[in-house]
């Protein structure tokens, strides 16, 4: 026999509407909180304490850029004497001395050059004595030449005058014809020797000052060369080109030293300069006459740029500053702190500067909001030292978290603890 389900039946009973509304109101307390939690944390909001952050507030004012360096004391006008010639050093001052302009700070010992300077000297008499020679027998050969011209001209004339009184003689038949002829010819004769004599003579004289010319340029040349080796050796006696200290001496006593070998430098004590280094990342904002604030031992001194360094070496740029610091003392290669102002921008949102720059790339930002801080895009601008510059995303008096946010921008609000 099949049995049925009557065995398998159950009679429930129907909840009442009351057991319905608290399970309905359970139900929506639930949805809520995980609601709320998600909104909180499903969407990536994360909880920083408020003592790992660092707010700052936006403003509106005047920035002014500048640029931080470090560099020294140098003088104005320090120049550095160097070796004219090999030799060995005779120092006759020391680092540190007072000396005058044109005093004699150091000798060098050249034999080579005195020896050659005594060669070409001699050399140079005996050119002078050749010009003399020559000038002798100039006088000589010149005297020669005219006495054969005035004896020239001396039988011409004979010969002019026996000519007149054949010419006389054949007109009354006293003579031949062939004396009247052989008269006319020691007159032609005699003229052409004197012709040959004076252009003789002139010849003569133009090859003498030739000679003598000749003779006078090579003696000029050995005088120049002599000169020269004067002025080498003079130059063995290093002078002061200043007024002023003696700075670094580069050699010892009697070293023997190489040409154009660097030996001493001199300092000017009336004029000092500032060499900074500048990154070279401002390199293409520098210009000449900028305003440099320096700080030397405490004290505050304003100058401007006055020349900068065509070449970048180890990633900095050499720039001189001139300034006007009569009352302070300075010394050479004194340490110094400096503020180069690049330009002043008036009335601009800006914040305090912070580790937000580097770490949000400058594009993003939190802004505080009570305890939550959220995410925004910004543009920044132009910085200084202290703050930078906001184009965009910001309004003033908005409270901006400026610490590092390495690790929180994957969420787009921040509950503040």
């Amino acid at each position: 026999m099949i049995q049925d389900t009557s065995g398998q039946d159950i009679q429930r009973t129907r909840p009442s509407r009351k057991r319905w509304g608290w399970l309905a109101l359970a139900g929506c307390l639930l949805l809520g909180s995980a609601g709320y939690l998600w909104a909180s944390y499903g969407q990536g909001q994360q909880s920083v304490r408020a003592s790992r952050l660092q707010l700052a507030t936006v403003e509106r004012g005047d920035m002014v850029r500048e640029i931080a360096a470090r560099g020294r004391i140098v003088a104005a006008n320090a120049p550095m004497l160097y070796s004219p010639s090999p030799g060995r050093i005779n120092l006759l001052v020391q680092a540190g001395e007072m000396v005058d302009e044109g005093q004699v700070l150091a000798r060098i010992d050249s034999p080579e050059l005195d020896a050659e300077l005594s060669q070409q000297q001699a050399a140079q008499s005996s050119l002078e004595l050749d010009l003399q020679r020559r000038e002798l027998d100039a006088r000589r050969t010149q005297l020669e030449l005219q006495r054969r011209l005035d004896q020239a001209q001396v039988t011409l004339t004979a010969a002019e005058r026996e000519k007149r009184r054949a010419d006389k003689a054949a007109e009354t038949d006293l003579i031949s014809d062939i004396d009247h002829q052989q008269a006319q010819d020691e007159f032609a004769s005699a003229r052409i020797a004197f012709h040959h004599a004076q252009q003789e003579f002139d010849l003569a004289r133009d090859t003498l000052r030739f000679e003598q010319r000749t003779a006078e340029v090579g003696l000029n040349r050995q005088r120049l060369l002599v000169a020269e080796l004067q002025r080498q050796v003079n130059a063995l006696a290093l002078r002061s080109p200043l007024t002023g200290m003696v700075g670094n001496t580069l050699v010892e006593e009697r070293e023997q030293v190489a040409d154009n070998q660097p030996l001493l430098s001199v300092v000017s004590l009336t004029e000092y300069q500032a060499e900074l280094d500048v990154p070279e990342s401002y390199a293409d904002e520098l210009g000449l006459t900028m305003p440099v604030e320096l700080e030397v031992g405490g004290t505050t001194i304003t100058g401007e740029i006055a020349g900068i360094s065509p070449e970048i070496v180890a990633n900095q740029v050499s720039v001189r500053v001139r300034f006007d610091a009569t009352d302070v003392r300075l010394r050479q290669n004194q340490r110094l702190t400096a503020k180069v102002r690049l330009e002043s921008l008036e009335n601009v949102l800006m914040v305090r500067r912070g580790a937000f720059i580097q770490s949000g790339q400058g594009r993003f930002g939190y802004r505080v909001e009570g305890q939550l801080a959220h995410k925004v895009p910004l543009q920044l601008g132009a910085s200084s030292l202290t703050h930078v510059q906001v184009v965009d995303g910001l309004d003033a008096g908005d409270q901006l978290i400026i610490s590092d946010l390495s690790g929180l921008l994957q969420s787009s609000e921040i509950l503040i603890k």
